[in-house]
Order: structure tokens, then C-alpha cells, then sequence
């Protein structure tokens, strides 16, 4: 069992600032001593051995030995972090010589899996996710003491452990992302709040077979750089992002509304509650998945708001609404692709996605409302209200402008019932293809391995999955550009980041 090593006195907790563009300089470093994979399993018939046996068959070090490590594990197996000896199993591949290795271990909500056929690319899954490098080209500031990201046991119930993806820009757009995850809840797997800490480890004299602990020490955040081909001559990587909902309104200007509540918008000329597009099509739409899909279609139906800035709409195609007599599968799911090829744009455009909380029905002045989440970035709601307030009360509107009037709405539902039934890709299918990253959302039904089949392992693709959001953000970094700030909150099913060097 691994034992946390803390200096209480010197452990202190301060606020991080992240120094873009430092974080782009790094992002350029070369991809050519960095991999990963992925290991889905079975969590009631997979054991320690026959995962640690895959990573030894499958990882690859071409660089030579590795000098730090990301080990992500799905929050069923947080305990598994805390063994020693099954860590050391496992990242023996990566050490060699006289060289250390420096590792962050952190449990999340889920690991990505690949699939085929039509639909999301990618599935979540129990399971691990490994990806090596250089220390300072993927875990910078790892072992400084003076960082936010050091752990002190304060019982803070603000205190909000993450993990920050530094990634490429999207495509047409030339500033890094930072993609944040929360890590899951581990109570109830190894006793504790969140499970994520950094260790090194060293081969021992003598001709130890296996490499063995030398320090650990646990951590609140900590920031993962995404490798970016430097080679002068190759493509420039990129970013792209997919979320996957239906729209179910045409795109209606904002008449009226404060900070996040909606109150009204046009259809036609004439200002309506906000809500009252939604109160008639959602009845239709239940009503029309019913009839095709049976008891598949029961249960609440999520609804988002995507935002168009008014500066945007001037020569926008917005998505066209569901025919309803197209609801179910797999209309819809076809649907929400092309909604999730343009979300890339959307979102370098400066629109945004928020999922509504409440809302509707009501009287008076308060008829027809509809509150949408307010949270942009990974923090506690009574944090992100009180700054709102205190941005509003200063009258700086940069980040608390979510509803504004002339600006555009459309109404997204997420797509009936799972995706369209997809293989899951054959390990040898991506051996020589290009590391993938992929920080995601849960799907709407997890899938697992079926069969006899007790681990499957995706060469050269790591990420994290998470049921609480991801949330995206990018700003301008030195001599790249200005723009419309990307800050969203991505909550839809089956959605994802992805970054391939």
C-alpha cells in the first residue's frame, strides 16, 4: 500500500495562474518520446496481472526510457493506484537504468474506447489510460511546493480537484485549449474524498527487476501537455470537438434576459416567454420517440441552449431543426453529427452551450423564464455565483454575459436512446497511427465488454471521461491572435475533445 509522505508546513495552498504562453511553447515539443494506450476491462473478472501483462506487451518506448508518466484510472479502481506493488508491475517498461520516473496517478469518472460504425467514434469505459514523456513536456511543475496544485487537507468544501489538458488549438484557430476534468468521487473505492498524487520511482542497486518507490506526495491540480509534432514540415496538430444534440427550434433573437436567466425571445417580431416554444415541441417530440422507439423513449429529456453571439449571426447558417416525424433512431443521431461537425466553428466564434436547469410555466413577469448553468470553469456554484455578482456589480460583463439581448438561441436535445450499434476497434487497427487524446463525457448508457472477454487494449490512445463535464477554454497567448474567448461548459453525452499530434 503506497503511503502518502506530507509536509503539512510546507504544503501550502495557493491560487494558480496558468502562463499561456509558456504552456504554447511547450506544446510544441516533439511527439517522438511520447505514447500511451488505453485498457477497458471487465471490473467484476478482469485482475491486476492480466492488466499489468497487457500494458508490458503493448507499451512502447522508442525514445528510449521514459522520464515521466500520466496513469488515469476509472474511479472502481482507485484503489489499484495505492498498490504498490501492481504500480510497479505496471510502469516497469518505463524505467530503465539509472533514470527516475515521475508519475501522476488520479482516479476519473472513465477511460475512452474506441468504436466503429456510425455514431460518436468513442465510448467510455472502466479501466486505465497510460501516456509517457518527458517530465517538463507533460507534467510541468510536477514536484514544485509553491503551486496551487499541492494538496493541504483544509476540509475546504470548495476545494475542487482537476485535471487541466493544455491541447492544440481548433482547426482555423491558432489558441491552445485548456481542458479541464474533474476527478471522480473515491469514497467508496479506497475511503477517500479523490484520489490523485505524484510519486517517483527509481530502479534499485543490485538488479531489482522492477522498479521501486522513492517519494509520493498528493496533489489538488495538475496540468497534462498535450504533445504537438514540432517538425516544421508536418501538419500543424489540432483540436477538435464534438457534441453531439438535436436542435429542436429554429434560432430565435434574445428580446430579453439578465446574467443567466432567459426571459424572452422573438418568433417572428413578437417577443414570447422564452419557454414557450419548447412547452410545445417537447410534448410532440416524446410523443413521436414513443411511437418509434416504445419504453426506450421514456424518461426526462435534457435541453441546451447554444448561444450565437450577435456579432456572429450576419451570415450564419444556423442547424435546422428535427423534422419530428424524423424523431428516434437514427435520424436523430444523424442529425446530431452534422451538429457536431460545426462545433469547432461555433465555439472559435465565441458561441456556447448551456444546459438549461429550470424553467417554464409561471405567471406574470416571471412566465416562461428558463435559468441556464451558469458555470464555465470547475468550481463550486456558490463560487461562480458570487463572482458573477461581484463582475455584474462592477459592470464587467466579459464573463457573466451569457444571456444577452440581440444575440440568437437554439434549443438542443440529446439524441434518442445509445448510438447506432458499432464495433468496438481491433487493438492492431491503430498500432502505427498517431496518438490520440480524448477528454469526454460519460455516455448515455456505458457500455461493457462482452463476452469472455476481460480487458481490450487500445494502442496509442489515452484520455479521461467524465460524468460531471469537461469544461473548454482558450485564450489569446503571444503572437496568436485575438478572438472571441472560448469558455464553455460541455455536459451532453457522448461528447469529446480530441487532439492527435
Amino acid at each position: 500500500m503506497l503511503l502518502v509522505r506530507l509536509s503539512p508546513a510546507k504544503l501550502v495552498s495557493v491560487r494558480r495562474v496558468v502562463q499561456w504562453h509558456r504552456i504554447a511553447r511547450r506544446l510544441s515539443t516533439s511527439t517522438s518520446s511520447f505514447g500511451g494506450l488505453s485498457v477497458a476491462l471487465n471490473l467484476l473478472t478482469a485482475s491486476k496481472e492480466q492488466v499489468a501483462d497487457a500494458v508490458t506487451r503493448s507499451l512502447r518506448t522508442p525514445g528510449g526510457p521514459a522520464a515521466a508518466a500520466v496513469v488515469l484510472a476509472s474511479g472502481g479502481l482507485a484503489s489499484w493506484l495505492q498498490d504498490e506493488a501492481f504500480m510497479s508491475r505496471l510502469l516497469a517498461p518505463l524505467v530503465g537504468g539509472s533514470t527516475s520516473l515521475s508519475v501522476l496517478s488520479a482516479a476519473v469518472h472513465g477511460i475512452p474506447r474506441r468504436r466503429r460504425g456510425p455514431g460518436p467514434p468513442f465510448s467510455s469505459s472502466e479501466g486505465l489510460a497510460v501516456l509517457h514523456g518527458s517530465l517538463d513536456g507533460l507534467l510541468p511543475g510536477l514536484w514544485n511546493v509553491s503551486t496551487a496544485g499541492i494538496y493541504q487537507a483544509t476540509g475546504d468544501a470548495s476545494d475542487q480537484p482537476s485535471l487541466e489538458f493544455h491541447t492544440a488549438p481548433l482547426d482555423d484557430d491558432a489558441r491552445p485549449l485548456q481542458v479541464t476534468v474533474p476527478l471522480a468521487n473515491t469514497i467508496f473505492s479506497n475511503g477517500r474524498q479523490h484520489t490523485m498524487f505524484a510519486s517517483r520511482w527509481h530502479m534499485a542497486s543490485g538488479g531489482a527487476a522492477q522498479p521501486q518507490l522513492a517519494d509520493v506526495v498528493e496533489r489538488m491540480t495538475q496540468s497534462i501537455l498535450v504533445p504537438r509534432a514540432a517538425d516544421a514540415g508536418a501538419a500543424s496538430a489540432i483540436s477538435t470537438v464534438a457534441v453531439p444534440l438535436v436542435p429542436v427550434t429554429e434560432a430565435r433573437r434574445i428580446a430579453a434576459g439578465l446574467g443567466n436567466i432567459l426571459r424572452q425571445v422573438e418568433i417572428g417580431v413578437t417577443p414570447m416567454p422564452a419557454s414557450k416554444e419548447l412547452e410545445s415541441v417537447i410534448p410532440k417530440l416524446l410523443d413521436a420517440r414513443s411511437k418509434q422507439l416504445g419504453d426506450q423513449a421514456a424518461g426526462p429529456v435534457g435541453v441546451w441552449a447554444l448561444i450565437y453571439p450577435e456579432n456572429f449571426v450576419a451570415d450564419a447558417n444556423f442547424p435546422r431543426p428535427l423534422e419530428l416525424s424524423g424523431a428516434g433512431q437514427p435520424h436523430e443521431w444523424s442529425r446530431a453529427q452534422e451538429v457536431s461537425d460545426l462545433m469547432p466553428r461555433l465555439l472559435a466564434a465565441g458561441c456556447h452551450v448551456r444546459k438549461i436547469l429550470s424553467g417554464g410555466g409561471g405567471w406574470g413577469l416571471k412566465q416562461g423564464l428558463l435559468s441556464l448553468d451558469p458555470q464555465t470553469r470547475h468550481a463550486t456554484p456558490d463560487q461562480e455565483d458570487i463572482e458573477s455578482f461581484i463582475r455584474s456589480f462592477h459592470g464587467d460583463k466579459s464573463g457573466g454575459g451569457i444571456v444577452t439581448p440581440g444575440s440568437f438561441v437554439q434549443f438542443l436535445v440529446e439524441p434518442a436512446g445509445s448510438p447506432p450499434a458499432g464495433e468496438v476497434a481491433q487493438t492492431e487497427s491503430n498500432d502505427t497511427g498517431p496518438l490520440e487524446i480524448v477528454v469526454g463525457t460519460q455516455d448515455q448508457v456505458v457500455e461493457s465488454l462482452a463476452g469472455s472477454d476481460h480487458i481490450e487494449v487500445g494502442v496509442n490512445l489515452f484520455g479521461a471521461i467524465s460524468s460531471d463535464g469537461i469544461y473548454v477554454v482558450s485564450r489569446p497567448a503571444a503572437d496568436q491572435g485575438s478572438g472571441p474567448a472560448i469558455t464553455t461548459k460541455i455536459d451532453a453525452s457522448n461528447s469529446y475533445v480530441v487532439s492527435s499530434p
